[in-house]
């Protein structure tokens, strides 16, 4: 995405001295937040850091509106570096300039809207107008007037009448024609605000943004990563960018460490479950499983090469947490985490064993799982786990669950079981999902500004992440470890020294780096990938796809497959009726002989509520009030396909069990981003 203010800066820095040419209570607000007595009830606060990113990102948000007229414009600032404060501002200038008083906070999923809930909730500890004292002297009665509505499924669409500010993603607009129908019949004027803006399906984002152009007032996108790997990008201007480079010199966030382990001692492999075959990380299709065109779950972390950076990781952990400075009670001041990423559930279950067997001796003994199929209350537990300085547990395994919006500052280590794609273009890499993971761990733990904390990476160099070092600036431990002798020399971990060397090896802004070249010598900007045509004869497709019994995945053995003697010409349920398959045998290969025809009937049915909720995270990461929609789908296609049209209360057993092993088949039907955009759009 390219930066839009280079030609402005001169005329921007001139106009900072006295802000001319703005309404005079938005000088008293600019003025306020630069003095001395605006001091926010923060135990982290960083003067520094406020002055140098957060109060520029506003004066510039400001600037941009009031002189040069810009209605849509994006900050690129690093996660930790303040983007919520910086919402916040703008909600609180222009209620006090512009007599705003309806602003909509757009989020890409759950846990982001979970945070700016807690964030902008009157009633919250944290709640940002108690935290930063925007509102100033006689402005002071506008913040008792601020209300919250939450846009989700089940709330009536009379908040959305009530409320000051609306947060919700787009689909609650979108789609919901009573949410839409309010907005449009009874708001004049509207703020609209985008958390997390990359996240957003361009074509989407940009038709709703064009519908509510009449209304819009002022648009702030703000993100850490603007570039996708589609190619897209919103349409806002982007006026201000903060790097992860930048905000390490600074020591804003943590300085990022990468440890890799011996390639000759760690062999990095994968078990593909669809083959049953081992395969190195290389062969993985990679590129594949980011575009969503092959599903994660097929493939596993080998055991071996899974236990052996485990070994790696648990010792930095014990090391980042022997450093931990002592608080007046003589107990560490925090508790550092274990955070791993693993590349499907099975995958993290394996890797929840083995922590198991292997933590205890590193005082490592309670692991919180996420996944898309996880209770919603684990969710919910990972999402306060910042609330506590020494949560109640010692590591997370995520399976890309908690990427965008979850903030922990207690990440210390983070393990790699997965490749992150990027895209090329000139030379220069962008990754998208890689960067915001690690941005999961950069937030600082403790409140010395003068010293570095370090965010220890584990990852293994078959990976190839490149742009750990390329985009994040981040720095190597100059020896790779064996796993069976961890040794590793602190004196060996690099200085501040050498990483502000390392950092300020490129260009430490964009503006800086536009200035070394030309830019109307710059290739032009490359079209996006071809777009996958949605499925809008999605009903046609899901009656003839074609099933495979002989693929079911249902054991690690596929001599077990075999022996249930399934006939060879039989791959669909819908030819001549059922195989012949005994119960017992069925019951025995898929795990589930203590399974009675009630519970089998309970665990069909949260799976088929499992798919939707992942087919939505996998279309476009918002489950919603169309899940339920999608879950009508879903059971209307197994009982066409699978119960002979029988509702599972009444097909037969062996109905269930066949249903039951074919399960991960139907998930990976479900999965195809272009399926449901055909059962959405043409219902």
């Amino acid at each position: 995405m390219q930066y839009f203010f280079k030609q402005h800066e001169v005329n921007f820095k001139e106009w900072r001295k006295n802000y001319d040419g703005i309404p005079d209570a938005g000088v008293a607000f600019l003025k306020h937040i630069n003095s001395s007595h605006f001091k926010p009830d923060l135990e982290l606060w960083n003067g520094k850091q406020w002055k140098k990113i957060q109060v520029e990102a506003i004066e510039r948000c400001v600037y941009s509106f009031e002189i040069l007229g810009l209605k849509d414009v994006l900050t690129n600032i690093v996660t930790g570096g303040g983007k919520t404060t910086i919402i916040g501002a703008m909600i609180a200038y222009m209620m006090i300039v512009h007599d705003q008083r309806k602003f909509l906070l757009l989020t890409p999923n759950t846990i982001v809207r979970s945070r700016l809930t807690d964030e902008f909730d009157p009633n919250s500890p944290i709640y940002i107008y108690n935290v930063f004292p925007f509102f100033f002297n006689s402005y002071l009665p506008l913040k008792d007037r601020i209300s919250l509505h939450i846009m989700k499924a089940g709330e009536s669409s009379s908040g959305v009448r009530s409320g000051n500010i609306l947060i919700g993603n787009i689909h609650q607009i979108y789609e919901r024609t009573d949410n839409w129908k309010v907005i449009m019949e009874n708001v004049d004027s509207l703020v609209i605000l985008n958390d997390e803006a990359h996240n957003t399906k361009a074509e989407q984002y940009n038709d709703l943004i064009s519908k509510l152009k009449p209304k819009r007032f002022f648009r702030l996108d703000t993100t850490a990563t603007p570039d996708r790997l589609d190619g897209l990008h919103p349409d806002s201007e982007m006026i201000f960018v903060y790097s992860i480079a930048e905000a390490m010199r600074d020591k804003v966030i943590k300085r990022i460490v990468v440890f890799h382990p011996d390639v000759r001692k760690v062999q990095l492999t994968y078990e593909d479950l669809e083959t049953g075959k081992t395969i190195s990380a290389e062969e993985v299709p990679w590129e594949e499983i980011e575009r969503r065109k092959i599903p994660a779950r097929r493939y596993i972390t080998s055991l071996k090469p899974m236990r052996q950076q485990i070994a790696i990781a648990l010792e930095l952990l014990k090391r980042q947490r022997m450093a931990v400075p002592k608080g007046k009670d003589g107990n560490p001041r925090f508790k550092p985490l274990l955070f791993v990423i693993a590349l499907s559930i099975k995958d993290a279950e394996n890797i929840s064993r083995e922590l198991e067997k292997i933590g205890p001796q590193y005082d490592v003994n309670k692991f919180l799982l996420v996944h898309n199929e996880q209770d919603e209350e684990l969710v919910e537990q990972a999402k306060t786990l910042n609330q506590n300085p020494h949560p109640d547990y010692d590591a997370v395994i995520s399976v890309l669950m908690l990427r965008e919006g979850w903030d922990v500052r207690n990440i210390a280590v983070e393990l790699l079981f997965r490749k992150f794609s990027y895209k090329e273009v000139d030379g220069q890499k962008f990754s998208v999902y890689g960067p915001q993971v690690i941005g999961r761990g950069l937030r600082r733990m403790g409140k010395s500004q003068e010293e570095w904390e370090s965010l220890y990476v584990v990852d293994h160099p078959i990976l190839k992440h490149h742009w750990l070092w390329e985009n994040l600036k981040a720095t190597e431990y100059p020896e790779t470890l064996d796993p069976a002798n961890i040794v590793i020399d602190e004196q060996k971990i690099p200085t501040e020294k050498e990483v502000i060397e390392k950092v300020e090896e490129g260009e430490s802004t964009l503006q800086e780096a536009e200035e070394k070249i030309d830019l109307s010598k710059l290739p032009p900007t490359p079209e996006p990938p071809e777009v996958v045509e949605p499925i809008y004869e999605w009903q046609k497709y899901l009656d003839e796809f074609k099933y495979d019994l002989h693929k079911m995945n249902i054991s690690e053995d596929v001599a077990q497959i075999k022996s249930l003697n399934l006939d060879s010409d039989m791959t669909t349920l819908d030819k001549s009726g059922l195989p012949e398959i005994n119960v017992k045998d069925l019951a025995q290969v898929t795990n589930t002989e203590n399974w009675n025809v009630d519970e089998l009937k309970k665990q069909l049915t949260k799976q088929v509520h499992s798919i939707a909720q992942a087919a939505l995270l996998e279309y476009d990461r918002n489950p919603d009030d169309r899940q339920a929609y999608l879950i009508k789908v879903i059971r209307q296609h197994i009982i066409k396909r699978f119960l002979l049209g029988k509702d599972t209360e009444e097909a037969g057993e062996k109905q269930l069990r066949i249903l039951w092993a074919m399960i991960d088949q139907i998930r990976d039907v479900f999965m195809r981003p272009e399926l449901i955009e055909g059962v959405l759009t043409n219902k």
